[in-house]
């Protein structure tokens, strides 16, 4: 290698191209086509043979990229490529050179790397011309004469690509499960899901990307078909991967990585040292690192099984297409392996025609619904479901096939037994060879265990919510009874405030906030002496300046609360003996000033004290009590509410009957 390496260097010379203004390297005519980069993959030099080839003609060079000369190649690979050329001073690899007058010409590229001047020699040594640089499907490929017989396929020559990439685009959009199907020669053929974490930071750098190279090669050293090994590398993350192997030879792999199990720790101290010890953006790195997918021990072995088996479809399936002449009792072979491969697969999956009728399902479908193929294949969901659920999945269906996307929505499928169960249905469609829509694939998930879960979870915040109105309504009267007022004041009160904040417009859940908190619009008198307290006589002022206090005591008791109750309660015991003409108390609030619920709660208080017995007089007629709010409208209380509040009089009554505390 190393005379190969003298002799072609002897045939470079270097000339300016003064009429360009360009300094770099342009080497005279000679039969090799020779391409020169530098470490930023620049084009700095160039034969004249090779310009043919990439059909430059006398185009200049400056500025070229070697990206850019429609090469096969992604900068991830010809990274790998010149890291190698590097560290051995020659390597070879193959690729495609997309040409517009000769197509899709195959390419042995043998590269050298002079350290002295900073650069890399590429000769380029094109192969045969072929049609597509991907040949799926197409049997002149693999005729194997004499000549051929011996020929070594890359591995994205075998399998179709495109079709097997949209395929794991789905699953992964399913599942969020990442793939990548790589090839010998570091091509990624597939990849699905791969972490920023690696893309952006471990890839980019040379030190942690020896590190991923060098997990690539632990995994993949030596392992068998239908076989998978885990490696956790040396950036920290785990990597597994099975082979794929075609006709005894290995050829590729599919990997799972770039994840942590949950079962876990994430060593961010690790992750922390890296950013460092690479100069890493530390906080976008450390973003990257809470992207990172988290796994259970049980997901990744059912992925990995169900990996193993995609890396047999694919081997089975490029073998078929090399062996043209391969028996019908090979094909079902393959028919039955991927029959086999969906049931490996615990979701229940259907699949239909455009006419809408059932081709076929997974075992999981099978089991879900209580039904055998025989029950379903070649009919519709009119044939097997009852008419209510059959008309919507038939809409559904025919919404799908119009709009040509995907759909999720949640419904419900009765299965033999009867038994409705509640599900999401993920559907998308599949196609033919020329694109058009073919049928549709479906994804099933049982969510009749989350909805029950949901239901019982409803139950339970509303007994939280009765047990928290039962013990505000208790303290309530707790305190009522301290003040020896009577004992069911706080509930009827309650019992106003709701009925007269649905009809001033509350929703209904506000209402119940309301009455939920209005037991407490006196709690503040827990620091009222009892001698003021319960005072049978008159008040004088300065014990009237007390008994006031406790609108205060109230708000600060409840005021650092984080629950709306409590933080309403809070608002209402401080204002429920402001006065609709400023006249009131703590702050002398006036008019809309006051807050509504505030407002509802003075009128509902003062109507049941005066209505019933206290310490210090006795109840009021009802002709009187009526006559005294409407004499307070507008000073005391808000007229409008007053209005409501006479509006629903005989409501009213019946509350103060129901509740009596004589019952």
């Amino acid at each position: 290698m190393m005379m190969g390496t003298i002799l072609l260097m002897r045939k470079i010379r270097f000339q300016s191209e003064a009429n360009k203004g360009d300094t770099t390297m342009n080497i005279k005519p000679t039969d090799d086509r020779i391409l020169i980069i530098d470490q930023e993959c620049r084009v700095v030099g160039i034969s004249e043979a090779c310009r043919k080839l990439l059909e430059l003609d006398t185009k200049p060079i400056t500025a070229i990229n070697f990206l850019d000369l429609n090469f096969g190649l992604s900068l991830y690979q010809l990274r790998i490529y010149l890291e190698k050329m590097e560290k051995d001073q020659s390597f070879s690899f193959k690729t495609f050179l997309s040409s517009h007058d000769q197509g899709i010409v195959n390419l042995t590229v043998a590269g050298i790397h002079v350290p002295d001047m900073a650069i890399f020699v590429l000769h380029i040594n094109p192969e045969e011309q072929i049609d597509d640089a991907n040949q799926f499907g197409d049997p002149r490929r693999f005729y194997q004469t004499g000549q051929d017989k011996d020929k070594n396929y890359r591995l994205e020559d075998l399998m179709d690509a495109p079709l097997l990439q949209e395929i794991m685009d789905y699953f992964y959009d399913v599942t969020g499960i990442p793939i990548g199907i790589i090839d010998l020669d570091g091509r990624i053929i597939v990849q699905e899901g791969w972490q920023d974490i690696c893309t952006k930071f471990h890839r980019c750098h040379p030190e942690t990307l020896r590190n991923c190279l060098e997990s690539d090669c632990q995994l993949t050293s030596g392992i068998r078909i239908n076989q998978y090994r885990q490696y956790k590398c040396k950036n920290n993350l785990w990597d597994i991967a099975t082979p794929i192997y075609i006709n005894d030879q290995r050829m590729g792999h599919i990997f799972l990585g770039q994840f942590f199990y949950d079962d876990e720790p994430i060593d961010y101290d690790f992750f922390r040292n890296q950013a460092h010890r690479f100069g890493f953006d530390e906080e976008a790195y450390l973003q990257a690192l809470d992207t990172v997918p988290r796994f259970s021990r049980h997901l990744v072995d059912m992925s990995m099984r169900f990996y193993s088996k995609i890396a047999v479809y694919i081997s089975q399936l490029s073998f078929t297409n090399i062996k043209i002449n391969e028996t019908l009792d090979e094909l079902y072979n393959v028919l039955n392996f991927q029959t086999e491969l969906m049931d490996t697969i615990p979701t229940p999956i259907f699949y239909k025609n455009t006419d809408r009728v059932y081709l076929g399902g997974n075992k999981a479908f099978d089991d879900f619904l209580g039904l055998s193929p025989s029950d379903y294949v070649g009919k519709t969901t009119a044939d097997i479901a009852a008419d209510e659920y059959a008309t919507v999945y038939d809409q559904s269906d025919l919404e799908l096939l119009e709009k040509q996307g995907q759909q999720v929505y949640e419904y419900q499928v009765k299965t033999r037994s009867g038994a409705p169960k509640d599900v999401i249905f993920n559907k998308a469609l599949f196609r033919n060879l020329s694109g058009e829509a073919a049928g549709i694939i479906g994804v099933i998930q049982d969510i009749t265990a989350l909805k029950t879960a949901q239901k019982q979870l409803l139950q339970v915040n509303s007994e939280i919510i009765e047990t928290q109105k039962e013990v505000i309504y208790t303290l309530g009267q707790i305190i009522e009874s301290r003040s020896q007022e009577a004992a069911k004041h706080v509930i009827r009160v309650a019992e106003y405030a709701y009925l007269m904040g649905l009809e001033f417009g509350l929703g209904d859940d506000e209402a119940t906030l309301l009455k939920i908190a209005t037991p407490m619009h006196d709690v503040g008198k827990i620091g009222i002496p009892d001698h003021i307290l319960n005072k049978p006589g008159a008040l004088t002022r300065d014990e009237f300046e007390i008994i006031k206090t406790h609108t205060t005591i109230g708000y600060d008791i409840l005021k650092n609360s984080q629950y709306k109750i409590l933080k309403l309660a809070a608002t209402i015991a401080l204002s429920h003996h402001e006065r609709w003409d400023g006249s009131g108390y703590p702050a002398g609030l006036a008019g809309t000033a006051i807050n509504p619920v505030c407002r509802i709660v003075s009128i509902a208080d003062v109507f049941d004290a005066i209505s019933h017995q206290r310490c210090y007089k006795e109840a009021w007629p009802l002709d009187q009590v009526r006559a005294f709010l409407t004499e307070q409208r507008g000073a005391m209380f808000d007229p409008v509410l007053i209005d409501i509040f006479f509006a629903n009089w005989e409501r009213i009554l019946e509350i103060r009957e129901d509740l009596s505390d004589h019952d």
